[in-house]
């Protein structure tokens, strides 16, 4: 694990140096004028990474461009595999451009999609994160009449509207307030939040398939008595089993109503054999199964974000990266530091968070 932390660091580190290289071979990065959305027509983000919970903060983005822009195509550049199913249903989508993240023939797909970035022009491409290497690279390739883009010694890329960089802030925030800039409209972070606009049908179906494995290993139904949680993570966020073990102890002692339901990933064993047990293999449908729960908890991966994109209050477990730059985004969702707390002290939390959640009536 040192060793990947390691070479994480020393890649990161390299990036950055290399952009700094370019940036001064460019030169400097400097703000024009206010876009003009009737000018806009077609968007792309570009956002090229892999992982599920980065492709989520960008929805918040997503939504805050369909409303500056309602008549505007977005298109979005990514490398999250399941991206076009996440994204599809926001307001304004149009298509996925799928970088390669993995697996064989990188080089060639890697290619292809560079074509086809590149077989389609916009009226303006986005960069939404300060240090993004392959974002830069495909804001360069694109065929954009404006760039946008925030400042950095290491900003390089070809910007027509540079917004200097914020202090450290949500990286589901951070867009927003970069679009903000962008169209000189006002920025408000308070009631932004992952959403993926579930359908009516979708919603349904998760609430039977959690019904369903309740009462398998319950005998129950009530999805009002169901506490979801996510116990898997990797690298330094992952939580030993018998943290959650001796959470669950705690608390079912307090709340022995609740019902415990785990959502596994693929071919995992359950935390608890005894506990109800569900798996998708898609990313809204297990979205969906998590929205009909009364509460959820998670460690701090992909998951957790999918469960704040809900309306379900959210409890997020870290122990290695930031809440205040990757927690959940919600008012009713919490995010607690695990090295400060032991279980117990959690589930305590978590069963007043309960009590607050119970259904009217």
């Amino acid at each position: 694990m040192r060793v990947r932390n390691a070479l994480k660091t020393l890649r990161r580190n390299a990036r950055q140096l290399m952009g700094r290289v370019l940036a001064r071979m460019t030169g400097p990065r400097t703000a024009s004028g206010q876009l003009n959305p009737d000018q806009i027509s077609s968007v792309l983000v570009c956002r090229i990474n892999g992982r599920i919970g980065n492709t989520l903060f960008l929805t918040p983005l997503l939504r805050r461009i369909h409303e500056i822009l309602p008549h505007a195509a977005i298109d979005v550049a990514t490398s999250y595999p399941q991206a076009y199913e996440l994204l599809q249903s926001l307001p304004g989508m149009r298509q996925v451009i799928a970088f390669p993240h993995k697996g064989p023939g990188l080089a060639r797909r890697y290619l292809g999609a560079l074509r086809q970035l590149r077989a389609q022009r916009y009226d303006l491409a986005i960069d939404p994160v300060p240090e993004s290497t392959n974002g830069r690279i495909a804001l360069s390739i694109c065929r954009a009449r404006y760039r946008v883009g925030f400042t950095s010694g290491s900003q390089w890329a070809p910007l027509t509207h540079a917004i200097p960089e914020t202090p450290p802030m949500h990286q589901g925030v951070q867009p927003v307030y970069l679009l903000s800039r962008a169209f000189n409209v006002p920025f408000d972070p308070r009631g932004l939040q992952l959403s993926l606009q579930l359908r009516p049908q979708e919603i349904e179906a998760g609430r039977a398939a959690l019904a369903a494995a309740m009462s398998q290993a319950a005998g129950t139904a009530e999805t009002s008595r169901a506490f979801g949680f996510f116990a898997h993570a990797t690298a330094t966020k992952t939580i030993p089993r018998s943290w959650w073990l001796e959470f669950w102890q705690s608390f079912l002692a307090l709340q022995p109503d609740a019902v415990p339901v785990e959502f596994l990933p693929p071919r995992t064993a359950p935390t608890n054999p005894s506990f109800a047990t569900l798996q998708f293999p898609s990313t809204r449908a297990l979205t969906a199964a998590m929205g009909a729960t009364r509460m959820f908890i998670s460690a701090d991966t992909g998951p957790m974000h999918l469960a704040s994109s809900t309306s379900v209050p959210t409890v997020a477990l870290f122990q290695a990266t930031d809440p205040s730059l990757y927690g959940p985004l919600k008012p009713v969702d919490v995010a607690i530091d695990i090295t400060a707390s032991t279980s117990q002290e959690v589930a305590r939390r978590c069963q007043r968070i309960w009590r607050e959640s119970a259904p009217a009536g």
